[in-house]
């Protein structure tokens, strides 16, 4: 595994890991909310709404590293994400003209349409 592979590799654990913490913290913080407890901000609070999401983050990115099957479908995916051509900044703006052209296209014509069927049912409802 090569210095840039273990890199994006280390990366994506420690997100992970984030992501759970974030999760946990926030799902901590709302079920308090939620049971209307007041927890006084010491250390009660600190080991609750803290230390403990923190450690079940670190805790999920090391169980995932820890695990063949996760390491090894990591590193397939970095190893094809490093395959992929990138278009360069032509042919991104030359999309970005082209959807941004069919986008206008597809409103003025939903548009007429919206405008029409309104028309039409004023018509017939009199």
């Amino acid at each position: 595994m090569d210095k840039t592979t273990r890199n994006i590799f280390t990366l994506t654990l420690v997100a992970a890991g984030i992501l759970v913490w974030y999760a946990a913290s926030t799902a901590v913080v709302h079920f308090i909310a939620y049971l209307d407890i007041y927890v006084k901000a010491g250390l009660v609070h600190f080991l609750v709404a803290d230390a403990v999401p923190a450690l079940l983050g670190a805790l999920t990115a090391f169980i995932l590293y820890r695990n063949q099957k996760v390491k090894t479908y990591l590193l397939d995916v970095i190893t094809e994400v490093k395959k992929v051509v990138w278009p360069n900044k032509k042919e991104t703006w030359g999309a970005t003209v082209v959807v941004i052209i069919a986008v206008i296209i597809s409103g003025l014509v939903l548009g007429v349409f919206d405008w029409i069927s309104g028309y039409l049912i004023k018509l017939i409802l009199g």
